[in-house]
């Protein structure tokens, strides 16, 4: 009991002194808040700009369909191609797969130093090497952020201390970043184009190639198959076969009408047999053969297939559809959706509700310590 009314006496002491110096309390807090605003006021001041990139619309992504759909490769070889090659697929990219490319882009070093020479964010006095160090430092301070189930955005966080630098950074970096982004990707697909065109062109210099040789083929053994009835016969005249030879002949000879059919049809008979007359026939149509392709093997696919290929305008349909997508101009292709607020800088350093706050409870925190040390020193004495 005792103790509650001592330390209600030393409370109302400690109240007494207090309201007594009120006038000191009031002067140093007002100082206090005095020195504040000063520094509020001349405190290097913190900008801060949060970028956000998020897939494309549906909408926006339909105008690469066409592209998406489309091939360089030719139907006549299209079987040749495994599934994942990259002449299948004029265009693979998803709405994830341009976000992902497109950041790729936007966080490589050398991309964010080109930004922080064109938008001037770092100071170009000093020497060269001190710039440079100081450019490093400015593009290490920034802040990627990967996108995640509650946030699917992916963020770009960038502080400076001009707001107008700071701003040129944000937009040439993430403006650039789509134009080099849409350049790869017209490149990529003007690459694919000419790998189809090679590919035709080559199915077409092959099966060009494999016709002359089965037409060589051929005509080789056309000549030997003259050769060969030449000599048979030049033997048939010899031995005075002209006709082919008869059963008759043969029974003639002293052999049975069955043994005699065996012989001349069962296929292992002289050629000579059929008779000089017959084989200078066959020479002669032979020789006089014109055009040979009839008699080739599958010739007629194989000029089928080069017909085909030869006619084939994929390629040119999907240079037209090239020209007629958003990467006609890389500069305003739509690689990702940009969400515009909160990349303008917004000032974060300093606040002036802490500098006043602060600086008032410092000021009523040193004016009430002057105050009690006062009274304290007037006590002892």
């Amino acid at each position: 009991m005792e103790n509650e009314r001592h330390t209600e006496i030393d409370l109302r002491v400690l109240i007494g002194q207090l309201w007594r110096g009120r006038l000191t309390i009031v002067l140093v807090t007002a100082l206090c808040v005095l020195l504040g605003g000063l520094l509020y006021f001349v405190a290097p001041k913190t900008y801060e700009s949060v970028a956000t990139f998020f897939p494309l619309r549906q909408s926006l992504y339909a105008e690469y369909i066409d592209l998406a759909s489309a091939t360089a490769l030719p139907s006549a070889v299209d079987g040749e191609i495994e599934r994942g090659d990259l002449i299948k697929t004029a265009f693979p990219y998803t709405r994830n797969d341009l976000l992902s490319e497109f950041t790729t882009y936007l966080q490589n070093p050398a991309h964010l130093l080109q930004g922080v020479q064109e938008s001037g964010i770092v100071s170009s006095e000093g020497a060269e090497a001190e710039r440079n160090a100081a450019a490093l430092s400015f593009v290490r301070r920034i802040a990627f952020t990967a996108p995640t189930e509650k946030d699917p955005g992916f963020k770009m966080r960038v502080r400076a201390n001009n707001p107008e630098a700071l701003d040129r950074f944000v937009s040439w970096t993430v403006s650039q970043a789509g134009v080099d982004l849409a350049e790869g990707i017209k490149s990529s697909v003007v690459r694919r184009i000419e790998a189809g065109n090679k590919q035709r062109n080559d199915a077409i210099a092959q099966l060009r190639v494999e016709i002359a040789s089965r037409k060589a083929r051929a005509d080789i053994a056309r000549k030997d198959e003259m050769a060969v009835l030449t000599e048979q016969a030049r033997i048939a005249r010899s031995l005075g076969i002209k006709e082919p030879v008869a059963l008759q002949s043969l029974s003639a000879q002293g052999q049975s009408g069955a043994g005699a059919s065996a012989q001349v049809f069962s296929g292992d008979q002289p050629t000579y047999f059929q008779g000089s007359a017959a084989l200078e026939e066959r020479i002669a149509l032979l020789k006089d053969r014109k055009d040979g392709d009839p008699f080739i093997f599958d010739l007629r696919d194989l000029e089928r297939q080069v017909y085909v290929l030869e006619n084939d305008t994929r390629a040119e349909r999907l240079s037209q559809r090239l020209d007629q997508s958003p990467l006609k101009d890389p500069a305003t292709a739509p690689m990702v959706e940009y969400s515009a607020i909160g990349a303008s800088p917004v000032k974060v350093f300093p606040k002036l509700s802490l500098f006043g706050a602060g600086s008032l409870l410092i000021g009523l925190i040193l004016g009430s310590g002057l105050v009690l040390l006062r009274a304290g020193a007037a006590k002892r004495h």
